[in-house]
């Protein structure tokens, strides 16, 4: 029944009838939940049927995820979704589904009329994507629905819309979530979720605020937490990360890992090459021999490598040695780093000393701040890179360790069954099903 939602997800539900509407705030706050149903309640109300909708995201895997997936089970046999085509119906309304990376993204909309959109996570769409989109809802009652984690207060979203048309009720809407407007969240979730998060992305993800990335990213490590004397239990197995240099200092670390064990990673051990301060350059096959004298001897699963460095790769390769591009993705793979940290589910033996060291003076980049942009600063940031490429490449965007970690089970029953969402139905709603 509607009045199952919360005050602010009934509140969006209804009153999301402008021509931009944003919900922004914490994670895990029943943002997206009512998001996708306020959109198929347009698509369901609404009789022009003339124009496509459309839903985007940073890619078409993640308007999967994020959207149809959960219409479908909602839905079921009422969505009929053409992947190869990249479009569906729901309610007789076709719907265009197209992820949106970069500026090229524009491109596959323009010139197309829209009846409506749904955007997701809006932030880490392109600018220019949004202002295409925009310029596509040009009929009478064409709407824009969105959802997204705060950012910095310089990001085009927050400057351009949220602040110069938020006091125009008919031009934009925003409404913003906490953690407690999502009513199926239990207290022991909701305190737990918040030990996940430390320091910017906390005030980000916990708190639903604009802030900005100022001083050391890192901000809340401690040696006497996050610092130990040895492996704190055997290893199942190891991950090598690697960041090439050759004028530029060269690091790899060499990660443990125990499910059965909290903390579940450690770094165990650190190699550091830096030609300037050493007087000499090194050859990868040079590099090769110093990895394989420090590392040889630990069963390593994967050896996870700086992905422009084409030609160590190929000598790693040339020595059968199991190795993998890593996933490059910067902002996530600290945001991992940082989670893991935080949970207690990482830490650091103290003979990695350089890392160490790079870990407390890792710092995020005025420059790129003044332009509304998170980037860290790139000095000395060789060992933390190496450490972030196995990180993120085989733990991010994963749930497993937060799950086993923090996850009650009336909150797993409601991940795992949306149809008891809020109680909601396509028949909440005098929706027939199809």
């Amino acid at each position: 029944m509607i009045s199952n939602f919360s005050p602010k997800q009934s509140e969006f539900f209804h009153e999301s009838n402008a021509q931009i509407n944003i919900a922004t705030g914490s994670v895990r706050a029943g943002k997206s939940h009512v998001i996708n149903l306020r959109f198929a309640k347009e698509l369901h109300e609404n009789v022009e049927n003339r124009y496509p909708y459309l839903i985007s995201g940073k890619s078409q895997r993640t308007c999967e995820t994020n959207i149809i997936d959960p219409l479908k089970n909602l839905f079921g046999a009422a969505i009929a979704y053409n992947r190869g085509l990249g479009f569906f119906t729901l309610f007789e309304k076709k719907v265009l589904v197209v992820g949106a990376n970069d500026d090229r993204a524009e491109t596959k909309i323009r010139g197309s009329t829209l009846a409506g959109a749904l955007l997701d996570e809006i932030t880490i769409l392109p600018h220019n994507y949004f202002k295409m989109v925009r310029s596509r809802l040009s009929i009478e009652g064409a709407r824009l629905w969105g959802g997204t984690n705060p950012d910095s207060p310089l990001h085009w979203l927050k400057t351009e819309y949220i602040d110069k048309l938020g006091h125009d009720p008919l031009h934009l809407k925003h409404f913003k979530f906490q953690l407690d407007d999502n009513p199926v969240l239990s207290e022991t979730y909701k305190e737990s979720i918040k030990k996940d998060y430390q320091g910017l992305w906390y005030k980000r993800f916990i708190l639903g605020d604009w802030v900005l990335a100022e001083g050391a990213i890192y901000d809340f490590f401690d040696t006497d937490i996050h610092v130990v004397t040895r492996a704190p239990t055997y290893a199942k197995c190891y991950f090598l990360g690697i960041d090439y240099g050759t004028t530029n200092p060269f690091a790899a670390v060499l990660v443990g890992y125990n499910d059965d064990h909290k903390p579940t990673l450690w770094v165990e051990k650190e190699y550091y090459w830096d030609s300037k301060s050493q007087g000499h350059q090194k050859t990868d096959a040079d590099y090769f021999q110093d990895i394989q004298r420090e590392f040889s001897g630990y069963p390593i699963r994967t050896v996870f490598i700086d992905p422009s460095a084409k030609s160590f790769e190929v000598e790693l390769r040339r020595n059968k040695w199991p190795v993998r591009q890593a996933k490059n993705d910067v902002l996530d793979g600290i945001r991992t780093v940082s989670t893991l940290l935080s949970q207690g589910n990482l830490v650091i033996c103290k003979d990695c000393s350089n890392l160490i060291k790079e870990i407390e003076g890792y710092v995020w980049d005025e420059k790129a701040v003044k332009r509304g942009e998170d980037e860290p600063l790139k000095q000395r940031d060789h060992a933390v890179d190496a450490l972030r490429y196995v990180i993120f490449t085989q733990f991010g965007k994963k749930d497993s360790l937060k799950e086993s970690t923090h996850e009650d089970s009336r909150l797993k029953a409601y991940n795992q069954n949306p149809m008891n969402h809020q109680g909601f139905g396509p028949d909440s709603f005098g929706w027939q099903r199809y």
